[in-house]
């Protein structure tokens, strides 16, 4: 299954190096017990999504996971978008299934694809 991730370039090229690292998310729709919903993991969707939709950021991780759609049901978040899924799972389950690498930058932010100078 191939899924996305919004991020900055530096972090995008740390999680390419390393590996993903659980973060703390927040968000507006209310559990069970009308509390904040909150989830600690690696925050992945189904299409890339802008950065007004989601974390920002200028480069989008493209991440091929080798788990099942059954795998992954128990960390989907349902209701937080209306044309996107979203995953919030352990980094320790998401980094040994998956292959990562760096999808696209924002060019008008980014120097990440300039070439270097050529030396005379």
């Amino acid at each position: 299954m191939k899924l996305f991730q919004r991020t900055s370039i530096a972090e995008a090229t740390e999680i390419v190096r390393s590996g993903f690292q659980d973060g703390k998310w927040k968000f507006d729709t209310r559990d069970r017990e009308g509390e904040p919903l909150k989830r600690v993991g690696v925050w992945l969707t189904d299409r890339a999504l802008s950065d007004t939709e989601g974390p920002s950021g200028d480069a989008v991780l493209e991440v091929e996971v080798s788990l099942s759609d059954e795998a992954l049901q128990a960390f989907e978040l349902e209701g937080i978008f209306w044309d996107a899924r979203l995953w919030v799972i352990p980094a320790e389950i998401v980094n040994p299934a998956a292959s990562v690498r760096i999808d696209h930058v924002n060019p008008r932010t980014s120097w990440f694809h300039e070439k270097p100078p050529v030396e005379e």
